[in-house]
């Protein structure tokens, strides 16, 4: 097993900077995210001081790291936090799979999380749609986010599940599901979770919440906040109790936003779980939705391994976790079916005070005429994502540039105390390659 070599404390202006594996990729160099893909048995940092993609919005004061799940034994077999640099060190196996990572401080509570997607994934492989009657074109990648193969038949071509808005995912069905009369499961589907020890973890089911806020949904990523119905003790018109849900809008988190995946600004935002150049799939400036290419008459769905395929590009219908319950629905000898999230709202009441459901898009997948037809669903519900290129990320220039903007010149020195420039000002940064340096005793990130 690799080791951390010994801390190595170089001093500049007040400034300790720990020294990295030699070997470690930076896995932030062109930018932070909330995921970063990983390639299998490398050893691996990432600047775990920013929130998502933010330039501004720190964690926090780290003081630990946690490994909050991992989809099979020893797929990480370390992991590390240096509090000097600000990063997080991960070795793993040659296996593929997923694992979520975090910052916690000195008191074991997560800051942030992250999800580090440990596959081969190639980006050669991305598709791009033809444009479409406003000219927008959608560079795809070839799988759902989280999937480590693209065998068909295979479950680990599914990928994993998200709530509408949420950065942080969940482990997608392991097998079919076989629900019996009293809503109990004789099979759940539930995958089998690892903690670092390789110890069982409880089932992702087991945790499910009710009632979840933005601060909850951070400190505890795995669990998932379902939305439950509240009984008014009122009858309508017809002699029917009156049910609302609870939260009232169907969401999970109590303070709704529509741009929490950019659907609104068109950007990516701090709660995008996308890697890094990647986003969350939004409709266009004209309301064009990304799935547009797909239809109906052009697909092929292949019964034998329930999903199906158009220009080459296959969508396993993956199940969901229901926005009631948290438990996985994969029907065994149903009609299996998920949904691929799309980032925009989806259309609402024009009176919210009397019909105060919020919904999101997303591509429906299942054997039927409704395949590749977009629908609207409650934003509790735990479906599939795949994500598009984000065309407006851009590796150049300098962000985070400390609390304050400093004058005058300094050395500049990487994360294993290196000096790489001299003398340099501020425009001087922007001739670095992208990554993390020591300026002026503060970490900045070179884009």
């Amino acid at each position: 097993m690799k080791k951390l070599l010994s801390l190595v404390a170089l001093m500049s202006a007040g400034a300790a900077v720990a020294q990295l594996p030699e070997n470690a990729i930076d896995l932030s160099a062109k930018g932070t995210a909330n995921c970063y893909i990983v390639e299998p048995g490398s050893t691996a940092y990432f600047d775990a001081t920013h929130k998502g993609n933010s330039t501004t919005e720190l964690t926090g004061d780290a003081a630990g790291v946690k490994l909050v799940w991992q989809s099979d034994q020893s797929l990480i077999n370390r992991l590390e936090f240096d509090k000097t640099s600000g990063c997080i060190c991960a070795w793993t196996s040659s296996k593929a799979g997923n694992a979520l990572v975090a910052v916690t401080d000195a008191d074991g509570k997560i800051l942030w999380s992250w999800h580090l997607w440990i596959t081969d994934y190639d980006p050669s492989n991305d598709y791009t749609t033809a444009p479409n009657a406003s000219g927008t074109t959608w560079t795809f990648m070839d799988r759902n986010l989280g999937a480590v193969s693209t065998e068909r038949g295979s479950f680990d071509n599914f990928g994993l599940l998200y709530q509408w808005g949420r950065k942080d995912p969940f482990p997608g069905a392991a097998s079919f599901t076989v629900m019996n009369d009293d809503y109990t499961y004789e099979k759940d589907g539930e995958p089998t979770l690892y903690d670092i020890d390789n110890n069982v973890l409880p089932k992702i089911s087991s945790k499910t919440a009710y009632h979840g806020t933005i601060d909850l949904s951070v400190s505890n990523p795995d669990t998932f906040y379902a939305m439950t119905y509240l009984h008014t003790g009122e009858v309508d018109e017809y002699g029917q109790e009156v049910v609302l849900n609870d939260y009232i809008t169907g969401d999970w988190v109590d303070v709704s936003n529509d741009d929490y995946w950019g659907g609104e600004s068109m950007k990516k935002t701090i709660y995008d779980p996308s890697p890094v150049g990647y986003k969350v799939p939004v409709c266009d400036a004209d309301g064009n939705t990304p799935y547009d290419w797909l239809t109906y008459a052009a697909m092929k769905w292949d019964g034998e391994n329930n999903g199906a395929e158009q220009d080459g590009q296959w969508f396993p219908a993956t199940g969901t976790r229901a926005y009631a319950s948290g438990t996985l629905d994969y029907p065994e000898g149903g009609n299996p079916y998920s949904g691929l999230w799309i980032g925009t709202k989806g259309k609402t009441s024009s009176n919210l005070e009397l019909y105060p459901d919020l919904y999101g898009q997303y591509m429906f997948i299942i054997n039927g005429k409704r395949t590749f037809k977009v629908s609207k669903d409650k934003r509790s519900q735990g479906m599939s994502l795949r994500c598009v290129r984000d065309e407006s990320y851009d590796t150049s220039g300098v962000s985070d540039l400390a609390v304050d903007k400093a004058d005058g010149v300094a050395p500049v020195y990487n994360l294993q105390g290196v000096v790489v420039l001299d003398r340099a000002d501020e425009g001087q940064l922007k001739t670095l390659t992208p990554g993390l340096y020591i300026y002026k005793s503060r970490k900045i990130i070179v884009r």
